[in-house]
């Protein structure tokens, strides 16, 4: 990747499980995730969930 991102991990029920705010590339080799089974990742821009308020035990509504 280019540029930072927030990494949002979210189960089959559409529950964040673990939220990765501001992950840079310089950050490889590490690796982020969660202890859980999820079933979708979202990859959004670096502060998106801050701005959003987004935290663990939110509800991912996703539509078309």
């Amino acid at each position: 990747m280019n540029f930072p991102i927030d990494i949002i991990w979210i189960t089959e029920n559409m529950q964040v499980v673990h939220v990765e705010k501001n992950a840079a590339p310089e950050s490889y080799p590490e690796t982020f995730g969660p202890d859980a089974y999820i079933k979708y990742v979202l990859e959004v821009p670096a502060g998106y969930s801050d701005k959003n308020n987004l935290k663990v035990g939110d509800r991912i509504l996703l539509s078309d």
